[in-house]
């Protein structure tokens, strides 16, 4: 029994953070990314276009790699301020985006220009 092995190594179970795992994966390719993605596939009319966006995602998960390889030098230069700076401009673009979509559907529903 894994728990069991853990505890017994001297590890309370206070301080396993099991979530974080699962939380990662859809934060990276989340619902949002999936289906832009095959939105994007669907309206591509030739090879060159299904290739520039095969090379759009390379980039993507390049960068996110990246992103990962340096995280604790990234941290280490933008300190504790500056991931509460990113987190709320992070929160900031959320709120203004869910906005534009709640405004966008009334328009919609109530067929407004």
């Amino acid at each position: 029994d894994v728990c069991s092995s853990d505890l017994n190594e001297g590890q309370s179970a206070g301080t396993q953070n099991i979530a974080l795992v699962p939380l990662g994966t859809p934060l990276l390719a989340g619902p949002g990314a999936i289906v832009t993605t095959m939105l994007y596939v669907q309206k591509a009319n030739n090879g060159e276009q299904l290739t520039a966006l095969a090379l759009a995602i390379i980039a993507v998960h390049f960068i996110i790699g990246l992103t990962f390889m340096f995280s604790t030098k990234i941290l280490a230069v933008i300190k504790e301020a500056g991931v509460t700076l990113l987190a709320r401009i992070a929160g900031l673009l959320l709120s203004a985006i869910a906005v534009e979509m709640i405004v966008s559907a009334i328009k919609s529903f109530f067929s407004i220009a």
